[in-house]
């Protein structure tokens, strides 16, 4: 059960990276609800992992992005899962949703050990195993899945970001612009 599953994610994720690098990208992107689309995600990763405590911070008022709903539905999947399986004895999950004038940005956060500060650099680009020396079978779906949501972030005129938090555990972020936004470089 758990390998069919870890497999069919695998093809969701490179299906989803054939999509956004084949260079023929369309997005399908709509004005979508913030929070239906994170209340999507945390309610697939409570049904999929009931023992997980997920805490979810969003604006008092409704912020509409245009986005491929679906696409930014599997970054949050992919971000909230890497903390079930990468934690290291984190015990919680907050999501915080934050407007800025341009932009509206997500952050996942976990309270478990952090990240190593060689891996950082590379946690997007799928080449930390081989950083960090523990190609486990238990963090390979951890490379693809950051790859696949930093393509994701990309296509939609996004970026992300990765740090450890000086309280134990790390927050990833990503952003997208709003409608009419302009993204800094």
């Amino acid at each position: 059960q758990h390998d069919a599953e870890w497999l069919i994610h695998m093809v969701e994720n490179l299906l989803s990276v054939t999509k956004i690098t084949g260079g023929a990208t369309n997005l399908k992107k709509q004005d979508e609800i913030i929070e239906e689309i994170v209340g999507e995600a945390v309610g697939r990763i409570r049904k999929r992992f009931p023992d997980s405590v997920v805490n979810v911070s969003v604006p008092e008022e409704m912020l509409i992005v245009p986005m491929d709903a679906t696409l930014i539905e599997q970054v949050l999947l992919n971000l909230l899962e890497n903390v079930v399986f990468h934690g290291k004895c984190a015990t919680r999950i907050d999501i915080d949703i934050a407007e800025e004038p341009s932009r509206v940005c997500f952050h996942v956060s976990d309270n478990g050990a952090g990240i190593s500060e060689g891996i950082l650099p590379h946690l997007f680009d799928g080449s930390y195993a081989a950083q960090d020396g523990t190609a486990r079978d238990d963090s390979r779906n951890m490379g693809i899945g950051l790859s696949v949501c930093q393509s994701i972030v990309a296509a939609h005129g996004g970026g992300m970001s990765a740090r450890n938090n000086p309280s134990g555990g790390a927050t990833l972020s990503f952003w997208l612009p709003k409608r009419g936004g302009t993204e800094p470089s």
